[in-house]
């Protein structure tokens, strides 16, 4: 039996590894920690806050002044928003 978010996990990672392939390894940490911290349509909370009963503490970079922002009019599906969280933790 596989997970129903398997497949965008997949996904997020198969377009990750694509852009940067000697980096393999620093991604998955990357894409499992977008979708914990993702509102889920069935239960309209986060992974995270399900599992530990808060919401999580995220990274915040103040000298730049840049937040785990997203462009919410660009995202339609579950994987173009896992892939703007990655970008957003990889810090692009």
């Amino acid at each position: 039996m596989v997970e129903r978010g398997y497949k965008q996990l997949q996904e997020a990672l198969v377009k990750m590894s694509r852009e940067n392939e000697g980096k393999l390894k620093k991604y998955p940490p990357l894409a499992t920690f977008s979708d914990r911290i993702s509102t889920k349509r069935t239960t309209v909370f986060l992974s995270f806050e399900l599992q530990f009963g808060q919401l999580p503490v995220l990274p915040i970079d103040i000298g730049t002044k840049k937040v785990l922002v997203v462009e919410w009019p660009k995202i339609s599906t579950t994987q173009e928003l896992l892939e703007a969280r990655d970008e957003i933790l990889e810090g692009k």
